[in-house]
C-alpha cells in the first residue's frame, strides 16, 4: 500500500479551487502506463493525467509508480476503475493517486455510493483530492437532476463515445476527434453539457486541437484529450510538412 494519506495534495488543492472559481483545468489521459510519461505531461504544463485501468494494461503496481511520478512532477493523478464498484474506490487511493473519474455512473444511487467510498476511503483529506463522475450512458444524461444533487463531486465529463453507444450509434471516438460529429451523438453530448453548464455544476468532456474552442463557448470547463491523439495530431502535420518541402520524404527516409 502506497503512503497515500503522506502524499503532497497542493497540486489537487490548486486544481479544486482553479474548477470551484470558474477556471479552466486539463486533464490529459496518458494512453501508456508509463511513469516517465506523466512526468513529460508535467513538463508540458498540463492540469491532471488519467490512468486509466478501465483501457489498458495499468495494474496497482504501475498505478502506485505513475502516482509516485505524478507527486514528484507536481501534475493531479486521475484514476479510472474498471468500474464503480466502491471497493475499486477503497483500492486505487490507496495506490497512492490524488482523484478518481468514475465509469457507468447511471443514477443517483450510484453517485451517492461512490461519493461515501471516498469519504470512506480519505477520511483525512477526502476534501483535497478530485472526484470526477463519467456521463456516458442516455440513462445517466436524464437522470442528470438527481445525479448533481449528490454532495462531493468536482466535476462531471460527458463521454461522446460511450454514448453513442448507448443510442444506437457506432463508436465514433475516432471521427468525434476528427470532427466528425453524428447529429444524434452531438445532440444528446449537448443536452448534457448544457444540463451540467446550467446547475452550476463543472463540466468537463473530450475535446481535440480543432474544437476546443467551441466546447469552452459552451461552459464546458474540464477540458480532456489523449496523449495518443496529440502525438498521431503532431506526427500528421510534421510529415505533412516535410512532404510539402522541397525534400521529399523519401530521399530523407533513404
Amino acid at each position: 500500500m502506497a503512503s497515500f494519506l503522506k502524499r503532497d495534495l497542493s497540486a489537487s488543492r490548486a486544481l479544486k479551487e482553479k474548477l470551484r472559481s470558474g477556471g479552466f483545468g486539463t486533464l490529459v489521459h496518458s494512453s501508456h502506463p508509463s511513469p516517465s510519461l506523466v512526468e513529460k505531461l508535467a513538463e508540458c504544463g498540463f492540469d491532471a493525467v488519467l490512468i486509466d485501468c478501465e483501457h489498458g494494461s495499468a495494474g496497482p503496481e504501475r498505478v502506485e509508480e505513475m502516482a509516485r511520478a505524478s507527486s514528484l512532477s507536481g501534475i493531479v493523478s486521475i484514476l479510472r476503475p474498471e468500474d464503480p464498484s466502491p471497493w475499486m474506490v477503497t483500492k486505487y487511493l490507496e495506490c497512492g493517486v490524488d482523484g478518481l473519474m468514475i465509469p457507468l455512473v447511471s443514477d443517483a444511487k450510484v453517485a451517492q455510493s461512490i461519493v461515501d467510498r471516498f469519504k470512506f476511503s480519505a477520511p483525512f483529506d477526502h476534501q483535497d483530492r478530485l472526484l470526477i463522475l463519467m456521463i456516458e450512458t442516455i440513462e445517466a444524461v436524464n437522470n442528470l437532476p438527481q445525479i448533481m444533487a449528490v454532495e462531493g463531486v468536482d466535476a462531471y465529463l460527458v463521454a461522446p463515445g460511450d454514448l453513442a453507444l448507448t443510442i444506437g450509434a457506432q463508436p465514433i471516438t475516432y471521427e468525434w476527434q476528427q470532427g466528425n460529429k453524428p447529429q444524434v451523438v452531438a445532440e444528446v453530448v449537448d443536452r448534457a453539457i448544457k444540463t451540467i453548464v446550467d446547475a452550476g455544476k463543472v463540466c468537463g468532456t473530450l475535446v481535440n486541437h480543432s474544437d476546443v474552442g467551441s466546447f469552452v463557448d459552451k461552459g464546458v470547463r474540464l477540458v480532456y484529450d489523449h496523449a495518443n491523439h496529440m502525438l498521431s495530431y503532431g506526427a500528421r502535420e510534421f510529415l505533412g510538412r516535410l512532404k510539402q518541402s522541397p525534400y521529399k520524404l523519401e530521399a530523407v527516409s533513404a
